[in-house]
């Protein structure tokens, strides 16, 4: 069997790689793949074919995939496997191995040169693409145990004599006998860790552990599309250089069995809090939500709440910043450009998981196609002009804010995903800069350099071109 290698250009996840460090290998990369997958479908080896296929990295349209790293190494087949099923997967795995070691090589090179954040997004490719890398593994905070790949605080769980349960999470082998035996849910206060969540609840022991790996799973996604806003360049390449170590840092969610139990907490918290679904508390660092009734089908979905106010949560508390400039990123967009840190979360809502990993954006958001379906309609979308210079009361208290949701919603994914992502490095440069406190009516127009008459015009054009999905 034979390679070849066509050279294509390529945009990588969250922001755009420099045209001189390797956009035409990650192209290069997935036609290889795919030229083996076909080599063994004229071999008759379907299913090595699919296999094949299934571990090309590749994000979907309008959209960004992140692949779930297996758990235990898949670097070699049983013993009775056949000669031509070796020669296959030793084909693909040099492939595998070629691209990455390329795209590490580049990301010692940049973190080296003090360009950390740009090695790290080298690193992350090289990742994606070979996860069975060791190198690549350690620099996202893996390490080989016990014949699986584990984050140091899974690593400090099993050597306390904890199980990583389906059902109940973080648990003894004690506790797991005992939930097992019961009878009736546990209905009593709970406390549910994992790497980067503490939840507290009084839910059943498996609707908490459920929210809890959702979460660390979002967490997850969250961290490889936004973590260079979070380090300094130094840290980055010193993770690069496998010279740090990661900080972790936990946040707290409250999740409550109803909206009245919500309710007499969120009211004591905030008097406005009546009409809300779910919130992010700065002041507490705490994310309130409750479990909603199966029967009223207008509540939101505890899944697409959980993500949104968590992702609020996660841009406000994690990061570098400290006193002072700490305290304006917990409350981003008072003055202006609120739209952001709203647009930002509901994108995040398209969360969700596959069986290959997790899917972000794309373009089935209710949201989205809201956006999409007012586009014509008389006064449907407000001027960008308009909406970047509207604060948070502004924006929360407007006519109509469900219509100032959905525009946010259809902007970061047309900034993101319009035109290849020409504007997704301005995107996250100004998401950046608001939650450092740059919070002018311009700050949008300074990033991308277009004027905002011109950006409304794309971002019609780009709603009315994308197409309705079924």
């Amino acid at each position: 069997m034979k390679f070849v290698l066509p050279l294509i250009l390529f945009f990588l996840v969250a922001v755009p790689l420099r045209a001189e460090t390797g956009e035409r290998d990650i192209e290069a990369y997935r036609a290889a793949m795919r030229a083996l997958a076909e080599e063994c479908r004229a071999e008759g080896m379907e299913l090595e074919a699919r296999v094949t296929e299934s571990r090309i990295w590749e994000d979907p349209p309008f959209g960004f995939f992140i692949p779930r790293p297996p758990r235990r190494p898949q670097t070699s087949l049983p013993d009775d496997a056949r000669p031509n099923q070796r020669a296959w997967f030793e084909k693909m795995r040099a492939v595998e191995k070629d691209y990455a070691g390329r795209f590490l090589a580049r990301a010692r090179e940049l973190a080296e040169a003090g360009s950390g954040r740009d090695g790290w997004r080298h690193a992350r490719t090289a990742f994606f693409i070979d996860p069975e890398n060791a190198e690549a593994r350690e620099i996202f905070g893996y390490r080989l145990h016990d014949g699986e790949w584990l984050r140091a605080w899974e690593i400090n769980r099993r050597n306390k004599g904890y199980i990583n349960d389906p059902l109940y999470g973080w648990v003894t082998p004690k506790e797991k006998k005992r939930l097992d035996s019961e009878s009736s849910p546990n209905s009593g206060k709970i406390s549910l860790e994992t790497e980067h969540f503490v939840l507290k609840t009084t839910v059943p022991r498996q609707t908490a552990a459920a929210l809890a790996n959702r979460l660390e799973a979002f967490y997850l996604v969250w961290e490889h599309l936004f973590y260079p806003m979070t380090v300094t360049e130094k840290a980055a390449a010193a993770l690069v250089l496998r010279k740090g170590d990661r900080s972790v840092k936990r946040h707290k969610v409250v999740l409550f069995r109803n909206r009245e139990e919500y309710l007499r907490e969120i009211l004591r918290l905030d008097t406005g809090g009546g009409i809300s679904s779910g919130g992010y508390f700065p002041d507490k660092k705490t994310v309130y939500l409750y479990l909603p009734d199966p029967e009223n089908e207008d509540e939101t979905p505890l899944d697409v709440m959980a993500v949104h106010e968590t992702a609020h949560q996660l841009f406000a508390e994690t990061g570098f910043i400290q006193g002072a400039a700490e305290r304006r990123r917990a409350d981003p967009g008072r003055e202006a450009q609120f739209w952001l840190t709203e647009g930002i979360a509901c994108y995040l809502e398209t969360f969700e998981e596959t069986s290959r990993g997790w899917n972000i954006g794309g373009l089935r958001s209710y949201r989205f196609v809201r956006a999409k379906e007012r586009v014509d309609e008389p006064g449907g979308l407000l001027p960008i002009e308009e909406l970047a210079g509207m604060g948070k009361t502004a924006f929360q208290h407007a006519p109509h804010p469900a219509a100032l949701y959905t525009e946010s919603a259809g902007l970061v994914s047309f900034f993101l995903h319009g035109e290849g992502g020409k504007y997704r490095a301005s995107l996250l440069e100004t998401l950046q800069s608001l939650y450092r406190g740059g919070e002018s009516p311009e700050l949008l127009e300074e990033k991308t350099g277009v004027s905002y008459r011109r950006l409304d015009e794309e971002f019609r054009a780009f709603l009315r071109a994308t197409p309705f999905i079924e």
